[in-house]
């Protein structure tokens, strides 16, 4: 993809607690944005981050993997980082050079060490964060669970922007809090899923969780907050540009930091980019 002006170029990082699908969601961002043809899977040893023979062997990460996908007019700069906290100098890299980040967070478990030492850095450097759900299909996966976790780990802010449909071996797809629409995923592994209606045991559920979201943004914005005691609610343009708002003020004064991997990067990242431009032949 060429990118005509660095004001068009993210940098994302995604991080977290060792085993929570960091390189799982870094290749469904690929797939799903069209830079691979094909969801990767970390058993199947074919990752984009996770070319390494030992981390194919083993399964896991051990150094900071770099892709880069289109989307929406802007190329995103992927920066999968490592779980374990032996290599917590590659987070730091990461993060060092990141817009944002992704926190990705087992359904099973919940926050974890790694976790706390994402968020704290992340704090430090003042990023905004996303914190990813992950693992719903596990056995012992409790989005309640979970969620309170985060809420005692983090504070009250954390709340959830989708609710899932069903858990572990009957997880079936989301329920999008921002639009109101829920979406059923293709059980063939293809990551596709069709908008069905909102399950009607779950419709309370949803209004509620969409209710503390709409309060939680309008809280963050005073134009968005005259809105809501107007209205009484948001409308989903509203809610998702109000969310840029919410996400950016959960940490005082973030910073834009729009730069190029290659003018930022450190010689841990610049290493890995080197080792994905030789795994993919570019």
């Amino acid at each position: 993809m060429q990118v005509d002006s660095p004001a068009r170029i993210r940098n994302l990082a995604i991080a977290g607690h060792n085993d929570t699908g960091k390189t799982t969601l870094a290749s469904a961002l690929l797939f799903t944005s069209g830079a691979a043809p094909r969801f990767c899977k970390i058993e199947d040893g074919n990752t984009v981050t996770d070319f390494d023979p030992e981390e194919v062997e083993r399964g896991i990460s051990i150094g900071l993997g770099v892709c880069h996908l289109p989307w929406r007019q802007h190329k995103v700069n992927l920066l999968d980082s490592p779980g374990y906290g032996i290599f917590f100098s590659e987070t730091r890299a990461a993060l060092r050079v990141a817009d944002a980040a992704i926190v990705c967070v087992s359904a099973v478990a919940g926050a974890e060490v790694n976790t706390e030492k994402v968020w704290e850095a992340a704090s430090e450097l003042e990023l905004p964060v996303v914190l990813h759900l992950n693992k719903m299909d596990r056995d012992r996966a409790d989005l309640g669970r979970c969620l309170e976790s985060l809420q005692k780990t983090f504070g009250r802010q954390v709340l959830p922007v989708q609710l899932p449909i069903g858990a572990e071996k009957d997880f079936a797809g989301v329920i999008d809090l921002v639009r109101l629409k829920a979406y059923r995923f293709e059980r063939d592994g293809s990551g596709k899923g069709k908008e069905v209606p909102i399950p009607s045991e779950l419709a309370t559920d949803a209004a509620e969780a969409r209710t503390r979201l709409v309060e939680a943004v309008a809280e963050a914005d005073e134009h968005l907050l005259e809105k809501f005691f107007e209205e009484g609610t948001l409308e989903a343009a509203d809610l998702e540009a109000g969310l840029k708002t919410a996400i950016a003020s959960a940490l005082p004064n973030a910073p834009t930091r729009t730069q190029s991997i290659r003018s930022a990067a450190s010689p841990a990242m610049r290493t890995a980019s080197d080792r994905c431009r030789r795994a993919s032949g570019t």
